[in-house]
């Protein structure tokens, strides 16, 4: 979902060490709290519900007020504030595992300048993307905990009047945004008071544990099949990459040149008209393909598993090393409300309109297939193609070190690894790049960095005066 209204960036934070959730099942009422422990920690990861149907999001547990209670909360990129069900609201869900927020049973609680807010949204209504969803009520400060980090003060809205439209809040009645900052982003304010630092990553795809995973604070390698390539975040206040082209199939490229932002609260790809138009007609100068018009009418019909496999997959291609990989499934799904029976496919591409400011927003069907890391400290986006999504244990993010060496790497450093090394990554936007691919970004316990070129990034490891402990933390929600 997007804000229709923006909060003020937050001020530089302090980073810290990586924390990683997991994305709980959208039935999961319960979320698990141990911890992980190995050689060495690098973060957080949690575990995370939701789904592109019914739920139309992914969610998460935050612990508000004093005693500390569980919420649920959609996790929004497109988004930067905290809002949760409120006592005695209109229109929220009451159903396990929502609660509701009383004021009076936190110590920690109290009213919060201007009081009220009201915050409207798109892409909430599911049967129409650009209609707006609006929440009210009353405005708190109370101490809040994310992934096991925490506590920390978070202004917030407590919901007491929700339109009836706001299809997204029917299963999961709340939301977490990480975009811009403030003292109403949990995120921003984890950062600002040195307990993570300014990266988080998350994956959607169900595992063995839960439907995803979340990581506060820096990034699980566990989570990405090989390196992850980074792109220039373009955004001005979403998070945005660049689209060069979209290529469907072996159809010749189209051309595309403007940025999509990228939503985690938006379940289906939206395109500008113009885009939807040209895309639409190259699909369908197929007459081979079933009922290709009236899907792009909004329509949805019934199809066999071999109709929907004919379908050519699509790729938006950010850059020359960079595309965005959908299969006929990830675009043709089951499920949406526009439905008249279980069987029925919809087309999962919309015109955005002008959601946004240009209609083009990428969501969860594009994103689910990666690893997506948004690197705010460095300005940047990162895709790795997913694996052991869901699957992972929750509490602190490890890897055991060999030699003082991260051996795993050994295969993408042509050179040899970084000596000292707990954690490897590779440059994509440095001047070394060609003769140094690989550089060390965190050192073994006991290390300290020291730059050796590759502009602000530290790529050797020195002794340090007296051994560095490390800790992190992840948690499941």
């Amino acid at each position: 979902m997007l804000l229709s209204l923006l909060l003020s960036p937050a001020a530089p934070a302090t980073p810290q060490r990586p924390h990683a959730v997991h994305l709980g099942r959208y039935t999961t009422n319960a979320a698990p709290t141990s911890r992980v422990h190995a050689l060495l920690a690098n973060g957080s990861s949690i575990p995370a519900g939701g789904a592109v149907w019914p739920t139309a999001i992914y969610w998460a547990r935050v612990e508000v007020g004093t005693p500390p209670i569980s919420f649920p909360v959609a996790i929004d990129s497109g988004s930067g504030d905290l809002d949760i069900a409120g006592n005695g609201c209109s229109g929220c869900v009451t159903k396990p595992p929502n609660r509701a927020y009383d004021p009076a049973s936190s110590s920690t609680s109290s009213a919060a300048f201007p009081y009220f807010f009201s915050n409207t949204y798109e892409t909430c209504d599911l049967k129409q993307p650009t209609a707006p969803c609006t929440i009210s009520g009353r405005l708190h400060k109370d101490q809040v905990s994310l992934a096991g980090l925490g506590p920390v003060e978070v202004t917030f809205g407590s919901i007491l009047r929700q339109t009836s439209n706001f299809d997204q809040f029917k299963e999961i009645d709340g939301v977490m945004g990480f975009t811009m900052g403030g003292k109403q982003n949990v995120f921003a304010q984890l950062v600002a008071s040195g307990k993570a630092k300014n990266v988080w990553a998350i994956c959607m795809q169900a595992g063995s544990k839960s439907n995803g995973t979340l990581t506060i604070g820096g990034v699980d390698e566990r989570l990405s099949d090989g390196p992850i390539e980074y792109v220039p975040d373009a955004g001005q206040g979403f998070h945005s990459v660049s689209v060069s082209s979209l290529v469907l199939g072996d159809h010749s490229p189209i051309a595309v040149g403007q940025p999509a932002i990228l939503d985690t609260g938006t379940n289906v790809l939206l395109l500008p008209s113009k885009l939807m138009a040209q895309l639409k007609a190259q699909m369908c100068a197929d007459t081979a393909l079933a009922h290709c018009n009236e899907l792009w009418g909004n329509q949805c019909v019934s199809l066999s598993k071999q109709e929907v496999a004919a379908y050519p997959p699509l790729a938006l291609q950010l850059n020359s090393q960079t595309k965005l990989e959908m299969t006929a499934s990830d675009y043709l799904l089951l499920g949406s409300p526009l439905a008249t029976s279980s069987n029925q496919y919809c087309l999962g591409i919309r015109d955005g309109g002008s959601a946004g400011g240009n209609g083009f927003i990428i969501g969860d069907t594009t994103m689910r297939h990666y690893y997506l890391v948004f690197d705010l400290e460095r300005k940047r986006i990162g895709w790795g193609k997913v694996r052991q999504c869901g699957s992972v244990d929750e509490g602190e993010v490890v890897f055991e070190l060999h030699s003082n060496n991260v051996s795993s790497a050994a295969s993408r450093c042509p050179h040899g690894e970084p000596a000292n090394c707990a954690k490897i990554d590779f440059c994509t936007d440095c001047g070394n790049c060609p003769t140094a691919p690989c550089y060390c970004a965190e050192c073994a316990a006991g290390y300290v960095k020291r730059s050796s070129g590759c502009g602000s990034i530290a790529d050797m490891c020195v002794a340090a005066s007296k051994p560095i402990k490390s800790t992190a933390r992840s948690t499941t929600g």
